[in-house]
């Protein structure tokens, strides 16, 4: 099938379940419309499904996803004259950077007997679709499989054994449609950082990875890196593989709130404000990069779940990320959607970009706001909810920054002799990185840098003697790469179990300070630190601090 000039396209998979708990979607007017004829009317023309194995398996699923549940979708998209795309997630829920589960169907299989499941099960979908008149037009091997797929068999460093399992996928599919029918897609996170894509591409290559047709990539301005780095990015993938590329996922707030998915620093981080025009700001400016490209190499961009809306008491994505308000009515963002590959023409590009760049996140240009609460896990994704902290990075030296800080060698001079590291698995390195500042030849100023070639968690901590009870302010400057997945909490425990954090969202070109205040602490020991749980990134933490305060 001939490819679109450019596909506007929507990750609207939740649709069913959505309308099921009673989301009723509305024009600019207020008038109720359905769905589908919404967005074809603002320019949609393409929809992306995911399909999850047996999600009844998983009771937080509520079955949505599978087989019958994507027909049904698929049938309705076709109606509507749009194009399809079949995201295989290779699990039974979500599938992402952090977890890439099996589904149970398969927890027993492993080698090729594994390979054979991932062949049949892609043919035997596809197939069914095709005998049901929904083939799709492309098809995802999988979902943002950075990490690898179907842990622990295809997870990274294994590069053979993940490259097998993706092959036997792209296998199954050609089985059931030539390319002539239906392209095959290779999907990643971190659309904006070349080096991490650029090295995956490297060694899967090496490893055997064969016959697709299209790079996929999620691109968040608030985890992927800037507008620049995505333009950057896209150019260079597509020049060393002549490969044309798609961003399958994006999105932006249109609001901050209390328990939205992303939140002021992130909002800080994206370089556009968190409103309604903000939402179609970021949609025009990822068209026009993708747009931009040689050759017509950008084919297109999908918004991931803009059918959603608050509802009380949930929280997460429907909170802030859609592209539907409160009252179910539609948004500006929409009418990013009526784009054209022609508008590319005049559009002061660099100018744009140039703007969103004076926004970001810079140092200690950070918003004024503090997170400190009890300890728990973070969002894990866009299919996660809430962080249920708040975070915040502190502008300025903190109150009482003449009292004495209490943190052993915390310009990290003599190594790590006064910390104590673990880490969750052997192939997590910590290194000390030296940055020289002006004037040279000043002393560098020293970082603990943090990585994995695979999923990990990783702490560095110090047990400190508070000399005298009081309140105490913990802080640290904080850089390095985010995505889904990734939770980086700053903290503090005092002897009794207390324990005191807030998150960090690392950013890559600028150091942030993060805090927490107001640490309730008796004479005597308090550990502090930073704790990492992620797939594969890199994180820098340096210049501690633990002062009493005022």
């Amino acid at each position: 099938m001939k490819r679109l000039d450019f596909y506007k396209g929507v990750d609207i998979s939740s649709l069913p379940e959505c309308l099921a708990q009673g989301m009723r979607v509305k024009d600019f007017d207020g008038t109720e419309t359905e769905p589908l004829a919404l967005l074809q009317k603002y320019g949609v023309n393409a929809v992306r499904l995911r399909i999850w194995h047996t999600p009844a398996n998983e009771p937080f699923s509520g079955g949505y996803c599978d087989l019958e549940h994507t027909i049904g979708m698929a049938k309705q998209v076709r109606a509507h004259g749009m194009r399809l795309m079949l995201d295989f997630h290779y699990s039974d829920f979500w599938a992402d950077p952090a977890k890439q589960k099996k589904p149970k169907a398969w927890e027993d299989l492993s080698g090729a007997a594994l390979e054979e499941a991932v062949f049949s099960y892609t043919k035997d979908v596809l197939e069914e679709m095709k005998a049901q008149g929904v083939l799709p037009d492309m098809v995802q091997i999988g979902n943002e499989i950075r990490s690898g797929l179907l842990f622990p068999d295809g997870e990274l460093p294994d590069w053979a054994g993940m490259v097998r399992l993706v092959n036997a996928g792209i296998r199954g599919a050609r089985a059931a449609a030539g390319s002539d029918e239906m392209e095959v897609m290779i999907h990643l996170d971190q659309g904006g950082r070349y080096f991490y894509l650029k090295d995956w591409f490297t060694r899967a290559f090496e490893n055997g990875l064969d016959d697709f047709d299209l790079i996929g990539l999620s691109y968040y301005p608030f985890w992927h890196g800037t507008f620049r780095d995505l333009k950057t990015t896209l150019e260079r993938l597509t020049a060393d593989y002549g490969k044309p590329v798609m961003i399958v996922e994006t999105a932006h707030a249109w609001r901050i709130v209390e328990h939205g998915f992303i939140d002021r620093v992130q909002e800080r981080i994206a370089g556009v404000p968190a409103e309604p025009e903000g939402q179609y700001r970021v949609l025009e400016l990822v068209e026009q990069i993708t747009a931009s490209l040689p050759d017509r190499q950008g084919l297109g961009i999908y918004y991931w779940e803009p059918l959603s809306m608050p509802r009380d008491g949930h929280g997460g994505w429907g909170e802030n990320m859609g592209l539907l308000d409160q009252d179910g009515r539609v948004m500006d963002g929409i009418r990013a959607f009526q784009f054209e590959r022609g508008w590319t023409e005049g559009y002061p590009l660099e100018e744009k970009i140039r703007e969103t760049e004076q926004n970001i996140l810079i140092g200690e240009d950070a918003p004024e706001e503090t997170g400190v609460s009890p300890g728990g896990s973070g969002a894990e994704g866009p299919d996660a909810g809430a962080r249920k902290e708040t975070p915040g990075a502190a502008a300025g030296d903190p109150a009482g920054q003449a009292e004495r800080n209490l943190i052993r060698d915390a310009a990290l001079d003599a190594g790590m002799s006064q910390w104590q590291v673990s880490a969750s698995n052997p192939s997590v390195v910590a290194q000390i990185y030296p940055e020289f500042i002006d004037p040279f030849p000043a002393p560098p100023k020293n970082a603990l840098r943090v990585e994995s070639p695979k999923n990990f968690s990783f702490c560095v901590s110090q047990r400190v003697q508070v000399p005298e009870p009081g309140l105490y302010r913990l802080s640290a400057e904080f850089r390095g790469t985010d995505t889904t997945g990734v939770d980086v909490r700053l903290f503090a425990q005092t002897a009794d179990g207390t324990r005191r954090e807030t998150v960090v969202h690392p950013a890559e070109h600028a150091w942030a300070r993060y805090e927490v205040a107001g640490i309730s602490c008796a004479a005597g020991e308090l550990e502090v630190g930073v704790r990492i749980s992620a797939p594969p990134m890199y994180g820098m933490v340096r210049s501690f601090r633990l002062i009493r305060q005022a």
